[in-house]
């Protein structure tokens, strides 16, 4: 069984946060190896199922997702399976903290194949479904704060151009 947890603080309101995370058609833009929405809804709900499809390390996935638990807009618990290969649980929590958002994922898995599958856990799964987290939660953050920013704001200072 293994469990990790990663968090990151966002300059968004909760319900942008919140939205981010239910809408399935701007999965592209921050989930970490995805590749298309197989079926299901474009929105979250509660008891919404999904499929979808995974790529990374040479390999074309194709996770089944339920949602267990909903509760808007503070977050949801997912199940999420790969056939013959990994199901666990992925709680999203969404955090209000003064003028930020908190969002935190924790992820508690187990990988399918007994003693085997805990020594390839060991070896290999834990770090690539870790990094995996936490790329989506950093592409999250760029997503949300991109959109926070005015289009012709590109950093503190202004170019100018020299006088002759």
């Amino acid at each position: 069984m293994g469990f990790i947890e990663h968090g990151v603080m966002i300059d968004a309101s909760v319900e942008k946060v919140f939205g981010l995370l239910c809408d399935t058609t701007r999965f592209d833009r921050w989930v970490f190896g995805y590749a298309g929405l197989l079926e299901g809804p474009e929105k979250l709900t509660e008891n919404a199922q999904f499929r979808w499809r995974m790529k990374g390390h040479g390999l074309t996935l194709k996770p089944r997702s339920k949602i267990i638990e909903f509760t808007a807009p503070t977050g949801y618990t997912e199940e999420i399976r790969i056939p013959g290969i990994v199901r666990g649980q992925m709680k999203k929590m969404v955090i209000a903290e003064k003028r930020r958002t908190r969002l935190k994922w924790s992820f508690e898995y187990r990988l399918i194949g007994g003693p085997i599958g805990t020594a390839i856990d060991w070896a290999i799964a834990h770090r690539v479904i870790e990094r995996a987290i936490y790329q989506s939660l950093q592409q999250a953050k760029a997503t949300l704060e991109a959109e926070k920013r005015p289009a012709n704001a590109q950093g503190i200072y202004r170019r100018q151009t020299a006088v002759r």
